[in-house]
């Protein structure tokens, strides 16, 4: 019989990439509730899992149990071999299913007799779960990254090469305004979401760096007390010129995007849909402003023309937006300066 290990001690051993990690839940459960890590290789596909789920309400568990094992026998090796298949020669396994139960057994029994080293987690996703969501309730000390729209904060953040910091927006597949929607990418569940953050912020050794963010990042919600524990956090004002600010948003939002193969006017469609959200905050005067120089920018391919219709969001919109919200706000402000000048501070902060 497999040895056993606990979810904590699991998640420890998760960020060593040292073990497969492996969840043999149906494809359903996974989609909807995963740890990242875990790659998902299931013993009972969702059809299957359904069916074994109905002969279990209908004529009881021990018909359910036999159900599977027919089920599953035929395809056994097989699938023994794609779980092999995706772990490293030589690595050890670690497996879950929901609960640890049956499913995590089985699985684990026959890698086990494959010759292979493998543990199955106690608890199963949930208790993987019940552990995260302890971090999420309880979180570290942040410091928060903050600025106007378009200042860079999440390039500045992806250009620190430090461990202690963490990428909310990445978790979230969004850019965090109403432009924000990640076009090749899809959100994630907010389950996922969770996973991702707890994470982040399980193992940290100094206070975790983050951009500023609302409740809200697309259609995810930050968790209560980890949005409780940035707005009482200090922060590190990114400070850039509208100019630069408006480059790095065109840069982003219309070449980046351009430049990997998205069509001109998917893209004019996007941004337009984008700006018809907030008609209710701009008004109809200026959603119309904005409207028609953005048919502009896309009719004349023009950089400076695109540049006009985001400096005009951003003075006569978001930066009202942004001085409301900090006449509201009692963080201390302990350091603000140009990129290069919060870059290198926060490099000695972390140094230390």
């Amino acid at each position: 019989m497999p040895d056993t290990i606990s979810a904590r001690t699991a998640l420890d051993l998760l960020p060593t990439n040292t073990y497969g990690m492996l969840d043999v839940r149906s494809e359903g459960e996974f989609a909807t509730a995963a740890i990242p890590g875990f790659y998902n290789a299931p013993i009972l596909r969702d059809q299957e899992r359904h069916e074994v789920g109905l002969c279990y309400r209908l004529q009881g568990q021990a018909a359910a149990i036999e159900l599977g094992e027919r089920l599953v026998g035929p395809v056994r090796e097989s699938r023994v071999d794609e779980w092999l298949r995706n772990t490293a020669p030589g690595s050890p396994m670690i497996v879950c299913c929901w609960r640890g139960g049956m499913r995590s057994a089985l699985a684990s029994e026959w890698i086990e007799e494959r010759g292979h080293e493998v543990l199955r987690v106690e608890g199963g996703y949930k208790a993987l779960r019940h552990d995260l969501l302890d971090v999420l309730a309880g979180p570290p000390a942040f410091r928060v990254l903050s600025g106007l729209t378009g200042a860079g904060k999440t390039r500045l953040l992806e250009a620190l090469p430090i461990s202690d910091k963490l990428d909310i927006e990445a978790c979230a597949a969004h850019r965090g305004s109403s432009f924000g929607r990640l076009l090749h990418r899809p959100q994630p569940t907010q389950t996922n979401f969770e996973n991702s953050l707890a994470l982040g912020l399980r193992i940290t050794q100094q206070p975790v760096l983050v951009e500023d963010e609302s409740k809200v990042v697309g259609s995810l919600h930050i968790p209560e007390a980890v949005i409780d524990a940035m707005t009482n956090s200090p922060v590190i004002m990114l400070e850039a010129t509208l100019e630069e600010r408006c480059s790095n948003i065109y840069e982003e939002y219309i070449e980046q995007e351009l430049n990997s193969g998205l069509e001109k006017q998917k893209l004019e469609e996007v941004a337009l849909a984008s700006t018809f959200r907030l008609r209710r905050r701009l008004g109809g005067l200026l959603t119309s402003k904005v409207v028609e120089q953005i048919h502009q920018a896309f009719a004349s391919s023009d950089r400076e023309a695109h540049m006009r219709w985001i400096a005009t969001l951003l003075t006569e919109y978001y930066d009202g937006r942004y001085a409301h919200s900090q006449l509201h706000s009692t963080r201390s402000v302990t350091f603000r300066g140009t990129f290069e000048e919060c870059r290198q501070w926060i490099l000695e902060q972390y140094a230390r």
